[in-house]
């Protein structure tokens, strides 16, 4: 195998592990995104649980003042019971009075029930703020294993980085650049082994005369289905196969 062809696969090697620590780093800053949104929803939760509270208390003080008015009439025609002059108008002062006592015994039947109901919204207020703090603190934990996993990431990056220029550097043009053409746009792997006369990258078979160029070595033979640079893996023995077309796994 020509130097160049060992150099390229090094370069390919390099490249998928690069992809792999990109993928990595886009992973772990879905995951971290996702623990901060369902940290922000529990607050939103909270928050719109204790807003929900504080209206339920603002009804119930509207309806302890309609209350306390309506007590304030029957006292004033309680008074006016005694200063009544003829029995039609003291017969409307008491039933106008009743009227209020049956206003005021629903109202506070209501108020009970509604602090009643002030007491399960309190425990749900509790259990809420229980609950964002369960998850800001999921978040937290989540968020400084994501930044020590993405700085290992990155520091791994900036090394292969480093080596790949390294190699890039020794590899002669005319086989790098067809090869960087490639990696845009062949899924990532610009090249692929050759085996049983089979391109392992796209499992097409190949030409006799394809594989005669590939085992000659001369120059860059490309596989004319998908188009990657093909390359003899060490220790294949083309002699030893009976036909075309085998799919061993690569």
């Amino acid at each position: 195998m020509r130097e160049e062809i060992r150099q390229l696969i090094q370069l390919q090697e390099l490249d998928s592990t690069l992809r792999a620590l990109h993928a990595t780093r886009q992973k772990l800053a879905k995951d971290l995104a996702d623990v901060n949104k369902a940290a922000e929803e529990e607050a939103k939760r909270h928050e719109d649980c204790g807003n929900e509270a504080k209206a339920f208390r603002r009804a119930i003080d509207r309806r302890e003042l309609d209350l306390k008015d309506i007590e304030a009439r029957i006292q004033k025609y309680d008074g006016q019971l005694n200063q009544a002059k003829t029995n039609k108008e003291y017969a409307a002062l008491q039933h106008e009075i009743l009227g209020l006592k049956a206003d005021k015994s629903r109202i506070e039947d209501e108020i009970l029930k509604m602090y009643e109901q002030m007491e399960t919204q309190s425990a749900e207020v509790k259990e809420a703020a229980g609950r964002v703090a369960a998850a800001q603190a999921a978040a937290e934990e989540r968020r400084k294993s994501v930044e020590t996993a993405a700085n290992d990431a990155q520091a791994r990056i900036e090394r292969i980085k480093k080596e790949r220029a390294e190699l890039a550097a020794k590899i002669p043009r005319n086989f790098l650049d067809p090869y960087e053409r490639l990696l845009q746009r062949a899924d990532g792997r610009a090249m692929a082994p050759c085996r049983n006369y089979v391109c392992q990258g796209c499992r097409m078979a190949l030409t006799t005369n394809t594989v005669n160029l590939l085992l000659i070595g001369d120059k860059l033979t490309f596989c004319h289905s998908c188009g990657r640079i093909l390359f003899m893996p060490e220790g294949e023995d083309l002699t030893s196969i009976a036909g075309a077309g085998r799919k061993d796994n690569w």
